[in-house]
């Protein structure tokens, strides 16, 4: 596996630990056709994706995470809502 998931598998986990007090986590990975897709479905409190945090930035951690994947040329989906879980 390329380093860069696996820091965006680290992040994801750490966020679903430190902020949305999930008691489940998943993280599947799968093939389609020639690309991998990797998940990491939580169960937490989830947020507001289009929200930005203070000073009308995307989130570091989110931003960080996009920054990685495209750096292998791959891309990043986030599905999130408040109370909802997120997905990554």
């Amino acid at each position: 596996m390329v380093l860069g998931s696996v820091r965006v598998i680290q992040e994801a986990l750490t966020n679903a630990r430190k902020h949305a007090h999930a008691s489940t986590v998943r993280v599947t990975l799968a093939r389609e056709g020639t690309h991998a897709v990797l998940t990491v479905t939580d169960d937490g409190d989830g947020f507001d994706p289009d929200g930005s945090s203070a000073g009308g930035q995307e989130h570091y951690g989110l931003a960080y995470m996009r920054e990685r994947m495209a750096q292998i040329g791959g891309s990043l989906t986030l599905r999130s809502a408040p109370g909802a879980g997120t997905e990554v």
